[in-house]
């Protein structure tokens, strides 16, 4: 199921030599401009009345599990398992039951410390999706260890409360690990959300999509295609099919995750109710928005309230993915699960009007707003071995420690990046994914030749709020405003159809102080 990997040194040399231009003397200039481990350049007050641990200590673990999936055998794959060493019991809480990793929480101020082990007989690396943390820390396929080996991640926790994950990231072996299991929620709490009154404990529901294909022996079958990526043809929620929530007539907030390996979805309740939006990738939104369905692209997450509080005892109401149009074979129908409202409850909660601040980038505050940087998508010819296509980012493919001249900025500008789907030889929709920090979608616009497939997902595109993670779609043009961290060194931006990634679709990012 996994494909053979280079050891670390050997993947370093392969960058170098597979051709690309190498603009300065990165490796040294990396090492001197990134902060030493456990020694972060940006810092953070921690409240004591928010909080009552300022650090946490976890020790994780990666490497072989069976899981019961489907009735019948065993599925052999992957999973995270967790234990606290310094701080709250909740801290990191296993699904019972599931390959999917433990829960991970953790308040803004917080450091948290995880000593990673990697006993999946494969080299691998951690990247914590959507967390603003310095470079030697983001999971960058450079750091990635040998099994057997240990690594320790200290992380600032400097992100407003939000929805996030953690998941591997080694070179041209994401897909897989994902796909056969390691993955997890990271999710960060803080003072503003707290006092909006939203659903806690059981009705807060990080509910993580994902599809897979099983053999008769209920093993997974990863075979993806250049064009779609893997698609599969059972859906899983929190590792587990055919998932029927038990539900009381009361709101829920659902926080929903596309863990998917390539797999978009337009989610809709079955009832016609509508999605009442109150947070994204970087947290909540300022004040709720309602949409008739939501685009999740693999890599983005959507927070939900979930009133149920009108239902009739008895009803289920599935959630579902509607169709839509995207010249890459998406866009199917599914099923993704059902909530059973099977008792009854008393709440008076009201969906706050306001939830939070957030204050909008301009434009015309940006260091480069008359030239923005540009970085196309396109497809080319001859992958490794001399066949078949892949998809490219900025005019190149992965290379370890390669960076052009318009993938370098300095530390703390606002910058505007415009990413390009229009010119190719084949033109599909991409989730695109930037590391290292939240930015804000400016604006899209759309050639008169993307508009069929557009306007079959356009009503469901959350932009609103902080993003890391977005759907561009075909003939689409999406301008980002971002302020790059505080955190100088080497990060990556990509796309998270991990298929698609580990093709080559991913490029470096140097930030400088």
């Amino acid at each position: 199921m996994f494909p053979n990997q280079d050891s670390p040194m050997r993947q370093v040399m392969r960058a170098f030599g597979r051709g690309m231009s190498v603009l300065m003397p990165l490796a040294a200039m990396v090492a001197a401009i990134t902060p030493a481990a456990g020694q972060p350049s940006a810092k953070v007050a921690v409240s004591a009345d928010a909080v009552e641990w300022d650090e946490i200590e976890i020790d994780l673990s990666k490497g072989p599990a069976a899981r019961s999936i489907l009735p019948g055998p065993l599925t052999n794959g992957l999973s995270y398992s967790a234990a606290v060493r310094h701080g709250p019991p909740d801290a990191a809480v296993a699904m019972p039951g599931s390959y999917f990793g433990p829960t991970l929480r953790a308040w803004k101020g917080q450091v948290v410390t995880v000593r990673l082990t990697n006993n999946t007989g494969i080299p691998s690396v951690t990247h914590w999706h959507g967390l603003d943390v310095p470079s030697e820390v983001d999971g960058h396929p450079r750091l990635s260890i040998d099994s057997g080996a240990t690594a320790t991640y200290r992380l600032p926790i400097i992100n407003r409360a939000g929805t996030y994950w953690y998941h591997p990231h080694p070179d041209m072996a994401t897909a897989d690990q994902v796909y056969a299991g390691l993955a997890g929620f990271f999710i960060v709490h803080d003072e503003e959300e707290a006092a909006a009154g939203l659903p806690t404990g059981q009705y807060d529901l990080p509910l993580c999509i994902q599809d897979a294909t099983f053999d008769a022996s209920n093993q997974r079958i990863y075979n993806p295609g250049m064009v779609p990526g893997f698609l599969g043809n059972r859906i899983l929620v929190n590792g587990k099919a055919d998932v029927v929530h038990s539900a009381a007539t009361r709101v829920y907030r659902l926080r929903l995750l596309n863990g998917s390996v390539s797999r978009i979805y337009k989610l809709a309740f079955a009832d016609s109710t509508p999605m009442m939006v109150i947070g994204t990738d970087g947290g909540l939104l300022d004040a709720p928005r309602q949409y008739p369905y939501v685009m999740l692209s693999p890599g983005e997450r959507v927070d939900i309230w979930a009133d149920f509080r009108d239902k009739p005892l008895g009803a289920r109401i599935p959630l579902r993915s509607l169709a839509f149009s995207s010249n890459a074979l998406q866009g199917s129908p599914v099923d993704i699960m059902t909530f059973s409202i099977d008792r009854p409850a008393f709440e008076n909660r009201r969906l706050p009007a306001r939830l939070s601040h957030i204050e909008r980038f301009r434009l015309e505050d940006a260091v480069n707003a008359t030239n923005p940087k540009v970085y196309a998508i396109n497809a080319v010819g001859g992958g490794p071995g001399g066949g078949g296509m892949r998809f490219t980012l900025n005019g190149g493919l992965f290379d370890m420690m390669a960076v052009a001249p318009n993938e370098v900025a300095r530390c703390e500008t606002l910058e505007v990046i415009t990413v390009t789907n229009t010119a190719g030889m084949m033109v599909v929709p991409h989730p695109i994914h930037f590391h290292g920090r939240q930015f804000q979608i400016l604006d899209r616009t759309v050639t008169p030749t993307g508009l069929a497939n557009w306007n079959t997902v356009k009503d469901g595109l959350v932009d609103q709020g902080w993003k890391d993670t977005f759907l561009i779609m075909p003939g689409e043009t999406v301008r980002i405003l971002v302020r790059h961290g505080a955190y100088p060194g080497l990060f990556m931006y990509h796309c998270h159809n991990l298929a698609h990634e580990d093709m080559g679709m991913m490029r470096n990012f140097l930030l400088t102080p």
